[in-house]
């Protein structure tokens, strides 16, 4: 328990100084761009919708699909016997608390705005905590139907890397399905579970850029397969979404797929890659993201040499980045901004001739455009006719 406080107390130094990403939404206050991958110092707010004030409705009791979850035979033993679905607990600290710790860096808090939408799609939701063991961690993953769910019929997924930041967006995408904007997707976002903080900056760089290859088997050949054993899915019209390290992710996960016999996503979203941790260090934050063990820290500027092993890319790709980002530390002159390495990528994919897109957000920092960017998507990449498409 004093490992998580301190933890904890870390995490707010590293919101209030220079890091390696952006602090959680947190929706009981206005909505707030940091750190050192931020590149504003100004911050971006919206409005609070008034807090709510009804009872808060326990779920059902457990639902029949708790005993019914299949697993992939590329799961050990010990994964399999260590995850399973639960009762939602993202939303409720009582249930949470029981689970482990820090469920706030999910940014949802009781009677806050976020926490009213997702309470209103919570029948929707499930909980699955998976275990790997290569990691040896238990990640938490929520599978967000979309509006009359028919298990028969297969939907794409929209995978959202770093949960605890990103959640909270969930809601009014599936809003856009709900209102027949966009066609139905399935919603799966991964992050930790509670007993770790997985918005602090060193969990974050340990999966997403010193240990991106064995992340990127977890998500290939571990909790794909299993989502996929369990709904039916389509990933010919699937996305796989990363923002900042997590955008140095995506972007990786792209450029390495073709080592993999499944292909679960076919799009791919890069938002605001922090491609800078992998050759340049922030010594001023509270939290240093050591990239001394990284062979080749430039290796992201020839993909990973993907267009060395092949001839094409049958991907299709969406780079964006906020066009007033920029460096909160004391950055080289140099150092690529964000918005540079990301116009960068798109031209070097452009080049190639893949089939990419890009858009900076104009007027916007690190993580302010994220939610428009959401929404934007849906409705461009899914569109309401494609909801009569299997």
């Amino acid at each position: 328990m004093k490992k998580i406080k301190v933890l904890a107390i870390i995490a707010a130094l590293a919101c209030l100084t220079a890091g390696c990403s952006d602090a959680p939404k947190d929706s009981s206050s206005a909505q707030k761009e940091s750190s050192s991958v931020s590149e504003s110092s100004e911050e971006e707010s919206s409005e609070e919708e008034p807090a709510a004030t009804e009872a808060v409705t326990e779920p059902a009791s457990e639902p029949g699909y708790f005993s019914t979850l299949v697993f992939p035979d590329t799961m050990t033993e010990k994964e399999k016997s260590s995850s399973g679905y639960r009762e939602l607990s993202v939303i409720y600290p009582e249930k949470a608390e029981a689970y482990g710790l820090e469920r706030s860096a999910y940014g949802m808090h009781q009677g806050g705005s976020e926490y009213v939408k997702f309470k209103q799609i919570q029948e929707n939701v499930r909980e699955l905590k998976v275990y790997d063991e290569q990691f040896d961690t238990d990640f938490l993953v929520h599978i967000t139907l979309p509006p009359d769910y028919d298990e028969n019929r297969e939907y794409p997924v929209f995978f959202i890397c770093d949960s605890e930041y990103w959640l909270y967006c969930v809601p009014d995408m599936w809003k856009l399905i709900n209102e027949g904007e966009a066609a139905p997707v399935i919603f799966v976002t991964l992050g930790h579970d509670y007993n770790v903080n997985g918005a602090m900056d060193d969990v974050r760089f340990e999966k997403f850029v010193l240990r991106q290859e064995e992340f990127l088997g977890f998500i290939t050949d571990e909790l794909m397969p299993l989502i996929s054993m369990n709904y039916k899915t389509n990933p010919s019209r699937s996305v796989l979404f990363g923002h900042s390290l997590g955008g140095v992710f995506s972007h990786y996960a792209l450029c390495n797929a073709d080592r993999y016999a499944d292909q679960p996503f076919a799009n791919y979203i890069i938002a605001s890659p922090a491609f800078w941790t992998y050759h340049y260090t922030d010594e001023s934050s509270p939290v240093v993201c050591d990239n001394s063990s990284i062979k080749d820290p430039y290796a992201f500027e020839s993909e990973f040499g993907f267009f060395e092993r092949n001839s094409s890319l049958d991907k299709k790709v969406f780079i964006c980045a906020g066009g007033s980002e920029y460096y909160r530390f004391d950055a080289p002159e140099d150092l690529a901004t964000i918005p540079e390495d990301a116009e960068a990528l798109y031209n070097r994919m452009t080049a190639y001739g893949a089939d990419v897109s890009f858009k900076l957000y104009e007027g916007k920092f690190h993580t302010g455009y994220v939610p428009d960017m959401f929404k934007e998507y849906m409705t461009q990449y899914f569109p309401p006719e494609y909801a009569n498409e299997n």
